[in-house]
């Protein structure tokens, strides 16, 4: 808990990322070297009902590697069964990810499945997971994958993130996700840790996919939710004018 604590402790403010005027998707995904990029062209998604569909069926959730903590647990809608863990671990990679497909879950999740058939903005899904931690659990510093693939190449929702409950990643701050949902795309080779600290359970979706023949619509959203934090990280023109003002004193 030692370790925790001071992970926690070095890195749990949320830091300020910079965004160039001029957009482009390769830089974001492959060179930026951010840790998160939120798309907020998805911000109003229905969350709170699948945050409901992932709740009611709280009971069927399955230990998720025990090794790195305490209290977490997922459920998979896409995927091998209702408990496909790494991919790796079924033998050949690209066998597995032939045999993927719907689980019982997202039979029972409608809402869930229409956002990831009709909304998300690849043709390919690999896993996709809701993840629980429970009140109190945690996830211990980790990274997973190695420092040579650095790029933003998962999508992580909150689904809710209750206060108290934060993910922070080293060197990189605190991810500023929403109680009331919010997606961002992830660098996972970034060392990382979870730790809920509320008295609430928290529910995120993680999206592993491939974007096939849906590239103009991922980029599209990421271009919509560029200019958005662009917009609301940047000075405003006459906060421009004011620093290029001469002194006064």
């Amino acid at each position: 808990m030692q370790e925790l604590h001071q992970f926690h402790d070095t890195n749990g403010e949320i830091k300020a990322q910079k965004y160039p005027e001029q957009f482009d998707p390769k830089w974001v995904v492959m060179e930026s070297g951010w840790p998160y990029f939120r798309l907020s062209a998805l911000d109003n998604q229905p969350w709170k009902g699948m945050h409901s569909e992932a709740m009611n069926l709280i009971d069927s959730f399955h230990e998720h590697r025990e090794e790195y903590g305490k209290g977490w647990r997922s459920l998979t809608l896409h995927g091998l069964d209702e408990d496909t863990q790494s991919l790796d671990s079924y033998g050949d990679r690209q066998e597995s990810i032939k045999q993927l497909d719907w689980t019982w879950v997202a039979d029972k999740c409608p809402e869930t499945k229409k956002f990831l058939t009709d909304v998300w903005p690849a043709e390919y899904l690999n896993r996709v997971r809701f993840m629980l931690l429970e009140p109190g659990g945690y996830i211990l510093p980790h990274q997973d994958r190695a420092d040579s693939e650095k790029r933003l190449s998962v999508c992580n929702i909150s689904l809710n993130n209750p206060e108290g409950c934060d993910f922070v990643f080293k060197d990189h701050g605190k991810v500023p996700f929403e109680d009331q949902g919010s997606a961002f795309l992830m660098d996972i080779s970034n060392v990382h840790s979870v730790w809920n600290r509320s008295d609430t359970p928290r529910i995120h979706m993680i999206i592993h996919y491939e974007l096939g023949r849906r590239i103009r619509d991922f980029f599209y959203v990421l271009r919509q939710s560029y200019f958005t934090c662009l917009l609301y990280t940047s000075p405003s023109p006459r906060d421009r004018q004011k620093s290029r003002m001469p002194s006064s004193a």
